[in-house]
């Protein structure tokens, strides 16, 4: 007795092909996460978008084309190889079932990201950020966590603080001057790392909403909920970050969302937006808690060709000058 005799075939019941062709990548990457599921179906859905375009059937999408894709979309090299890494599974998984013939388009392309644009390199563009604080700015919940999120993220995108410096803050390092205008004092193991800094309007009207939450002087500016006394770490404060990203992708503030666009990626934003802006390379350090420029040098693809030229020439004069490099920061607080 055979499997055909014990189970046999149901004309009812859609092939792997068809069910692939309904979900290709449910069915090639079945153990995503919700989240993961459906950033990665936006690629997929860009893809195809893409080759219709061009009036090119998917079965005969070639690696002509698909460079031809992540060139036209701007992405930054991390974000293509996660793109290229991604959908070279989804077409694997419909070759597997069937859905497609051999061949991957994405396949021979490599994977290999630049230890320049590595995830701690990860930022938005001046044009992005800018609706990003436009969306914040519009943005008023009434809900605890909400209101502790934006604050967040206000101090991250608008302040570019680091997600250590934001998480050692607390109420008594807030200072207010007879203008009302707010300040933050920021502490570090670094002496560059000390310093006080004018809050925006948008933090300041975050932190307005937020503050009378918090019960005394020493609670940690961004407390984890609900007990408020114990500061945010570091996984919880990435999902808030990824929740807003993906309102603003849906909701189309957003293009396209970056791979790791943890914290780190929103204050690498702010830094990429100052020196675009053509602010002193001297008020960039010290609004960043830096003490060399070389520190930034890996945000240097995001920049304009004028932009990246000042900055390695103040960091060529920094060399000259013996400017002392600091120690090594770990990759994740960026």
């Amino acid at each position: 007795m055979n499997a055909e005799t014990l189970f046999p075939s149901d004309p009812l019941r859609p092939s792997d092909a068809e069910r692939w062709r309904d979900d290709p990548v449910g069915m090639s990457l079945p153990k995503l996460s919700p989240r993961s599921r459906q950033l990665y179906t936006t690629y997929w859905l860009a893809w195809r978008r893409f080759l219709t375009g061009r009036e090119v059937p998917l079965e005969a999408a070639t690696p002509i084309e698909a460079v031809a894709f992540l060139a036209g979309e701007r992405l930054n090299p991390t974000t293509q190889a996660r793109y290229r890494r991604v959908l070279g599974q989804v077409h694997a998984g419909g070759v597997m079932c069937g859905a497609l013939p051999p061949g991957n388009p994405f396949e021979d392309l490599g994977n290999e990201v630049p230890r320049r644009e590595q995830p701690r390199s990860v930022a938005f563009t001046p044009a992005e950020r800018a609706q990003l604080l436009l969306r914040l700015e519009h943005w008023h919940p009434l809900e605890v966590q909400a209101q502790r999120d934006r604050l967040l993220i206000a101090l991250l995108l608008g302040e570019g603080f680091t997600l250590s410096e934001t998480a050692g803050a607390r109420v008594e390092h807030l200072g207010r001057d007879e203008a009302g205008v707010w300040s933050l004092e920021i502490g570090g193991p670094r002496r560059s790392q000390w310093r006080t800094l004018q809050l925006s309007e948008l933090t300041a009207d975050a932190l307005a909403a937020w503050l009378p939450r918090l019960p005394k002087p020493e609670t940690p500016l961004i407390p984890a909920l609900p007990q408020m006394r114990a500061p945010l770490s570091r996984q919880p404060a990435f999902r808030a970050v990824q929740a807003f990203l993906n309102v603003a992708l849906q909701d189309g503030v957003l293009r396209r969302l970056p791979g790791d666009t943890g914290p780190a990626a929103l204050r690498n934003s702010a830094i990429v937006a100052w020196l675009s802006e053509g602010v002193p390379h001297a008020e960039v350090l010290r609004r960043a808690g830096l003490q060399r420029l070389d520190a930034l040098d890996r945000l240097a693809p995001m920049l304009d060709d004028r932009t990246r030229d000042a900055l390695f020439a103040t960091h060529r004069a920094q060399d000259a000058a013996g400017v002392p490099h600091a120690p090594v920061e770990p990759a994740a607080d960026a």
